[in-house]
């Protein structure tokens, strides 16, 4: 069995390498906004085959860290983190460790935060092509039975032929 002091070191290498992961899929996800601002197709393809190949690694990453407490007997939650925290002998490596792990939930917002910017921008943009494609049909979209979110819609033309 590893020594505490030993366990809080592996945790630690691990969340460092838990960073660098999220720091590339911030990258990522940068660069998928400008490809879906361009609307450019083939990065948008291969941006996502490296945001999938990303957040494997994370996966890896995060089951790894999850192991590493479950092999000290420590719950896989905040305070079994702050157990194996509490468990070290030098103060040096535990202050350290606070201190990556502050980082990691950080750089994980910021990886949220990103990823619900680029849903946003995706949203806008089909949006935006299923009103074109509807004018190209010549539908007025204001004509329709139901809204987006399957409310009642704004049907006047078809009353309009009702009272005729």
């Amino acid at each position: 069995m590893l020594s505490d002091n030993q366990a809080l070191s592996d945790f630690n290498a691990l969340t460092l390498e838990g960073i660098s992961v999220l720091d590339t899929l911030i990258t990522l996800l940068d660069h998928e906004l400008e490809a879906l601002q361009n609307r450019d197709l083939d990065a948008i393809n291969a941006i996502n085959q490296d945001k999938q190949h990303a957040l494997l690694a994370f996966d890896k990453n995060n089951h790894d860290r999850n192991q590493l407490l479950e092999s000290r007997n420590l719950p896989i939650d905040k305070q079994g983190i702050q157990a194996l925290q509490k468990s070290a002998t030098d103060s040096l490596l535990a202050k350290e460790f606070s201190n990556n792990w502050q980082q990691i939930e950080q750089t994980l917002e910021r990886a949220m935060s990103a990823n619900k910017r680029n849903e946003i921008v995706l949203a806008r943009s089909k949006q935006n092509v299923e009103k074109l494609i509807s004018l190209l049909r010549g539908q007025n979209p204001k004509n329709t039975l139901y809204d987006a979110k399957g409310g009642k819609g704004d049907y006047s033309s078809q009353s309009r032929i009702g009272k005729a």
